[in-house]
């Protein structure tokens, strides 16, 4: 079995919840690489166990959840015995929604009928109890309901990553069961959002309930711009969203569908909001939720707001209050740079109470890491960092993450480094002296078991972040092979995040642990127009791209040279990346031909055309063209439903971002370039890198040409490979292709280097 494969099938934190004061449900996915398939298990975690050690954990065994798509549970505000709703699908396509309690079925109804697929993402999914009521709540794709006709009528969908091909009618469902019934009935019923002030449709995802009475529920609503498109939303915080109040009609009990009352929209049309969370406390309702500016860059710095909803009016205008405004510089103090919340969500139960007060707490990107942030929802701008302090040489290197609190004072975090596997921690919540908060009480209560040679091996590796002098805040994250000799440098590998507008961050990556334990040295620059280090460094790279973005990784790449951490030269120096780090990539080949020996390219943006893109507002707000997206006014807030289309491309812009793009580069290129390209991408169309590989190969040919009858000491000849992976999306996340892709990005590497 090769390392890779070890390194991938370490089981990785996705999601876990206290079910018990001392008890917690613990989920995470495994890769199987014998089966080609990713499995989900689920195991308990007793929290009164002895303290765990890497030879005994404190869980049950793990179970492999098979064919559930998603489950929660829930105390139901401890008025009945605790409650787990479980949506199955299996592998002849039939869908269930189950309600167990403890090991018994409560209840099931047979739902393959009723609508398609279950949505289990991280834009548009739902997984919710009723406080109120006995009803659960989440959204699957909605039946074809027009004729046939009708159906060939052009209907966007989702874009990239959401739901899987297709998915384009997103259809929030509640189901609810009577447990007094004798047998335990239940019944299911489809929301009907019914009209709305839009001029076009909505897709609601994302789901609560309130919890003061049973019609009413908030969610995130979708819109179209103004020339019919649905924007890619994956990675994509500016999309024209908003949050929604939908009220329900009284359910009938032979009604398959519930038009709603009303449905308002309570969030301006300049902001695009997301993630609705609630807290409840006695007879006030507050209304948490993440809001990004609209249009600009496609991810960047959120800010907080709360709504107080308490008047179950839904007529009443209601005023959200800015709790954390957008940062446009960390703070010259704390250094906090503002908010970037993992997936642009907040966890599912993001609450604590200390002292009467509530905080929303979160993991947030700060630097070249992830930490724990808890913010004020009674002081605005009051924030926290409860980021728990570790060894003094351990501290710099951890990246955490929040899976859930217990909704009073305990929180459960995942935290890893790059040469750590996830471990899932549970942390208490305590006020200090000065009003705030502090994670003073934690310890780690799971640890993956990982086979002994490999975690020797990862214990060796070295990890520092490095600041870039000269380059604003440009930094790199290097990780170094443990064991080198004195005096020698590793050969070095640069690895560039995509985006731009992502992060590499300090968490656990098997590529890059993969690449360390081969004895390479990694560095993942966070370039200008990384998240994590103020909204000024995000914009400054707008209008910037393929010159900005391009220095600051040569320039990291040289400074490390300086440093002594790597050296110039034949098999020294190496590139990886993919999507905008593919762009990079190809950038650094083609302006710096004689620095880099081989490079590793992921479905590359090579053009400056968007094609078929969907995500086309991209190629236009990164090379600094303005693309305007607005959404839909708040309700009784005014505003205009007009606004301006975007703009097209057009031949005059296509000559001025020609120069941006990696293809007018591609002559100079003496690189060793293998390309893996995903034949269903849609957010960089796969003819990018196809056509980049022909203009290198021919380049290649060329110049092979041209040299034949020279002399001995001729340069030697360029390869170029490219891979195609039919059925992949723009990650290339299939568990076989993530191994391939690995692997022969290694051997590719290994047969250059010095």
């Amino acid at each position: 079995m090769s390392l890779f494969r070890s390194l991938s099938e370490i089981p990785v934190p996705t999601a876990a919840q206290f079910i018990d004061k001392d008890a917690i449900q613990l989920e995470t996915t495994v890769r199987d690489n014998t089966r080609d398939i990713k499995r989900s298990l689920s195991s308990t975690i007793f929290l009164n166990s002895p303290s765990p050690s890497r030879e005994q954990l404190p869980t049950t065994p793990a179970v492999d959840t098979g064919d559930v798509v998603a489950s929660l549970s829930a105390e139901l505000d401890g008025k009945c015995f605790p409650r787990r709703a479980v949506l199955r699908e299996t592998l002849e396509k039939k869908r269930f929604v189950e309600i167990w309690v403890g090991g018994t079925l409560e209840v099931s109804q047979d739902v393959t009928d009723s609508h398609e697929g279950f949505y289990s993402d991280e834009i548009i999914s739902t997984l919710a109890f009723s406080p109120t009521e006995f009803a659960f709540m989440y959204v699957a794709e909605g039946k074809e309901t027009r004729s046939e006709g009708e159906k060939f009528t052009f209907s966007p969908d989702l874009g990239e990553g959401v739901g899987g091909a297709g998915k384009k009618r997103p259809t929030i469902f509640i189901f609810r069961w009577d447990p007094e019934a004798i047998p335990c009935t239940s019944s299911l019923a489809s929301v009907d959002p019914g009209k709305n002030d839009t001029d076009g449709p909505v897709l609601f995802g994302q789901a609560v309930f309130s919890p003061l009475d049973s019609a009413t529920i908030y969610a995130t609503g979708y819109e179209l711009t103004a020339d019919g498109r649905l924007l890619g939303s994956r990675w994509c915080a500016n999309r024209p969203s908003g949050i929604w109040q939908l009220t329900l009609p009284t359910p009938q009990s032979d009604s398959s569908s519930l038009v709603c009352i009303s449905s308002r929209k309570l969030t301006p049309y300049n902001l695009s909001c997301r993630s609705p969370r609630i807290y409840h406390d006695k007879d006030k309702a507050t209304l948490f939720y993440l809001a990004h500016h609209s249009g600009g860059p496609h991810a960047g710095t959120y800010a907080l707001h709360s709504l107080d909803i308490s008047t179950s009016s839904s007529s009443a205008v209601l005023e959200s209050r800015v709790l954390v405004d957008t940062v446009w510089e960390p703070h010259p103090d704390t250094g906090f740079p503002g908010l970037y919340p993992e997936a642009g969500l907040l966890p599912s139960s993001p609450f604590v109470r200390i002292d009467g007060k509530v905080w929303v707490v979160f993991a947030s990107m700060w630097g070249s890491r992830t930490t724990v942030v808890a913010v004020s929802g009674v002081d605005c701008e009051r924030v926290v960092d409860l980021t728990p302090v570790v060894q003094a040489s351990e501290e710099e290197v951890y990246s955490y993450g929040v899976l859930g609190t217990d909704g009073k004072d305990r929180v459960i975090l995942a935290r890893s480094a790059p040469g750590v596997p996830g471990e899932v921690a549970v942390g208490q919540v305590q006020s200090d002296d000065s009003g705030g908060l502090s994670m003073n009480e934690w310890r780690v209560v799971y640890i993956p078991y990982v086979a002994p040679a490999v975690r020797t091996a990862l214990s060796t590796l070295q990890c520092s972040i490095i600041q870039i002098p000269g380059r604003g805040r440009t930094e790199t994250i290097v990780v170094k092979p443990g064991r080198s000799d004195k005096g020698t440098t590793s050969p070095c590998v640069q690895f560039i995040h995509g985006g731009p507008h992502g992060a590499s961050t300090t968490a656990f990556n098997a590529f890059v642990a993969f690449l360390a334990i081969e004895g390479y040295t990694v560095s993942m620059p966070n370039y200008t127009g990384s998240i994590g280090f103020g909204e000024t460094s995000v914009r400054a790279l707008l209008g910037q791209c393929g010159t900005v973005d391009v220095q600051d990784c040569i320039e990291t790449a040289r400074y490390l040279v300086k440093l002594g951490v790597s050296a110039e030269g034949k098999g020294r120096q190496f590139v990886v990346g993919g999507s905008h780090g593919g762009f990079l990539s190809a950038h650094l080949i083609g302006q710096f031909p004689d620095f880099f020996t081989a490079a590793v390219i992921r479905n590359p943006v090579i053009s400056a055309s968007p094609m078929s893109s969907d995500i086309p507002d991209w190629y236009f707000n990164e090379f600094g063209v303005e693309y305007p997206i607005y959404s839909s006014p708040a309700a009784g807030h005014g505003g205009t439903k007009s606004h301006p289309s975007p703009p097209r491309f057009t031949p005059e812009l296509y000559t001025r971002l020609y120069p941006t793009s990696p293809m007018a580069y591609v002559e100079a290129v003496r690189a060793h370039v293998l390309l893996n390209i995903g034949g269903s991408d849609r957010r960089v169309t796969p003819t990018h890198g196809v056509e980049y590989y022909h203009a290198l190969k021919g380049n290649a040919s060329s110049r092979s040409r041209a040299r034949s009858g020279e002399s001995a000491h001729e340069e030697e000849e360029q390869d170029i490979e490219i891979h195609w992976f039919e059925k992949e999306g723009h990650s290339l996340d299939g568990v076989q292709v993530a191994r391939v892709v690995a692997e022969m990005a290694v051997r590719w590497f290994t047969k250059y280097r010095a």
